[in-house]
This record gives structure tokens, C-alpha cells and sequence, in this order.
């Protein structure tokens, strides 16, 4: 396994903070972005569907 970058490892002690839930669905659209520019269909279908789970999750609680 690889070593992490600095960037990275700066995004990890971001994500293990207290993380806004609009800021946690914004990264995961993110990501399914990035995973589809790089051909990964199916692992973008399955972010993008996680950030919509969220969504409604998110609204429900806000109720």
C-alpha cells in the first residue's frame, strides 16, 4: 500500500472533523464525477446514488 500525500493526508483530518452533512454530499457528487471522468461507471452510479440517499436522509432529519 501506498504512502499518502500531503493532500491527501490534509483531506483525511478534514473528514475526521465535525463535517457538514451539504459538504459531505457535495464530495460524494464529487467523487462520482471523478470516477466517471476515469471511466468507473458503476462505482460513479453507486456515489452518485449514495449522495441522493443522503440528500433525503438530510431532508427527513431536517422535518
Amino acid at each position: 500500500m501506498r504512502e499518502l500525500d500531503e493532500e491527501e493526508r490534509h483531506l483525511l483530518r478534514a473528514l475526521d472533523g465535525p463535517l457538514p452533512t451539504g459538504d459531505l454530499i457535495a464530495m460524494v457528487r464529487d467523487l462520482g464525477e471523478i470516477l466517471r471522468n476515469r471511466g468507473h461507471v458503476i462505482q460513479a452510479n453507486v456515489a452518485e446514488l449514495a449522495a441522493d440517499r443522503l440528500e433525503t436522509l438530510d431532508a427527513r432529519a431536517q422535518a
